[in-house]
């Protein structure tokens, strides 16, 4: 199934509830911080869209109202995932931190919110719990098997459908690459590249193995064993030239502009990319299709999905009262939701259409889901593998695929890792 427009007003933002905040500037409450002078520090993820000035005009109605000082940071390293721990292990870890879901070593540092009863009412809560505490809350969430697509090349390859099965998939690149399209489909470097493997995965991954995270946690799968398909249909495309060495150096950004600019057939990526999309929109139509499964009759598959702008609580924090109530206000206020709507687009229950038409194709998408999946090792809890750093590890790794590397040694590599790290 798959969605398209030209140009329509679709989309998702706006909600109708306004909480009532308990604001407080000082700590109620023992904190190991060596000092509060009253602000928050917050730590967050800063992108194309994700600026540091949108983040300060994000949380300019909390500062006004309550008084708090809100300090945005970025990450000192390449990510919030790579800064936040070596903050913690300094002792200087912010107050809220931002973009990342609690792992095996960072959730006992986490404030647990679970008294909380706006914290069990947002979106995702159960789900990403530790033990059924919890300490990570978002404003909604975030698809992530998602193939946008440039509709204008399909039709001029003579693809009259978006693929629904493997066989359909391969097929469609073949006539985008017979037409002449410079990369009909498009991988990026760094974090990107294992992310999107992933999310093309997702659908028949947990079809064959639902909860695999669980398989692969009590033995009876390996992560060799979930992955090494996805990584087969993965060097085939890169042996037919459909996707190249280049792709996995080039950023994010620079392929997303390629897109735009009509160079792309395929690109997968998460809702967050109809963001940059309404930002600059393409001159073609666009569309997003489901990822392909094995079996027509199962398409579309369960869609991978993560908590969108989640936000975390150091349990360190010298203001717990004021870092709280930030939360508090970002999940919970619908000002301050629909802000970050416009900010990075994501999904919740209650949302009303906006501005955002290529926000809107992926909602349709997301209301076709016959489920919802956690993809990855994104959350603890039941669908948590018992090892830190699967993530940037798979990603090390499946680019090895552009390099010549054959899928069976990669997947063979992966397991390995995998079982090293759990033996700690």
């Amino acid at each position: 199934m798959s969605t398209s427009f030209r140009r329509r007003a679709r989309g998702a933002v706006a909600l109708g509830f306004v909480p009532v905040l308990a604001l407080a500037a000082c700590s109620s409450g023992d904190a190991s911080a060596e000092t509060d002078d009253g602000s928050v520090r917050m730590l967050v993820n800063i992108t194309d869209n994700l600026t540091q000035a949108k983040w300060e005009e994000l949380v300019l109605p909390f500062e006004e109202e309550s008084g708090i000082d809100v300090k945005i940071e970025g990450p000192s390293g390449q990510s919030v995932s790579e800064s936040f721990p070596a903050l913690l292990a300094a002792g200087t870890a912010p107050d809220v931190i931002e973009s990342i879901v609690p792992g095996p070593d960072t959730a006992p540092e986490l404030l647990d919110l679970t008294e909380h009863e706006w914290a069990s009412g947002t979106p995702m809560a159960d789900l990403y719990s530790t033990d059924g505490t919890i300490n990570v809350v978002g404003v909604g969430m975030q698809e992530q098997s998602l193939m946008y697509y440039n509709a204008d090349l399909f039709e001029e390859a003579g693809i009259t459908e978006p693929p629904a099965t493997w066989d359909e998939f391969d097929a469609a690149l073949a006539a985008l690459d017979s037409a002449g399209v410079a990369t009909p489909v498009a991988f990026a470097s760094d974090w990107a590249t294992g992310v999107q493997i992933q999310q093309i995965w997702h659908p028949q991954q947990n079809l064959t193995t639902p909860g695999w995270q669980q398989s692969v946690a009590d033995g009876s799968s390996t992560l060799g064993d979930q992955f090494q398909p996805v990584f087969e249909h993965v060097a085939d495309w890169v042996e037919a030239g459909y996707t190249t060495a280049d792709d996995v150096a080039t950023d994010t950004g620079t392929q997303e502009a390629n897109f735009i600019a009509g160079e792309v057939g395929i690109y997968p990526m998460g809702s967050w990319f109809s963001t940059t999309l309404a930002a600059s929109p393409p001159d073609f139509e666009v569309g997003v299709f489901a990822p392909p499964v094995d079996d027509a009759a199962d398409a579309p598959g369960p869609m991978g999905a993560t908590i969108a702008f989640p936000y975390m609580v150091w349990k360190g924090t010298a203001n717990p009262d004021g870092a709280t109530a930030l939360v508090e206000y970002l999940v919970t206020d619908d000002a301050a939701i629909a802000k970050q709507a416009e900010m990075d687009s994501f999904s919740r229950e209650g949302l009303e259409p906006s501005d955002n038409e290529y926000a809107g194709l992926v909602q349709e998408l997301s209301d076709s889901a016959p489920s919802y999946v956690v993809p990855g090792n994104q959350t603890v809890g039941d669908y948590a593998l018992p090892v830190a750093g699967f993530n940037p590890k798979f990603t090390e790794l499946a680019q090895g695929l552009w390099q010549g590397r054959s899928p069976a040694d990669v997947a063979a590599d992966l397991t390995a890792w995998y079982e090293t790290e759990k033996r700690g």
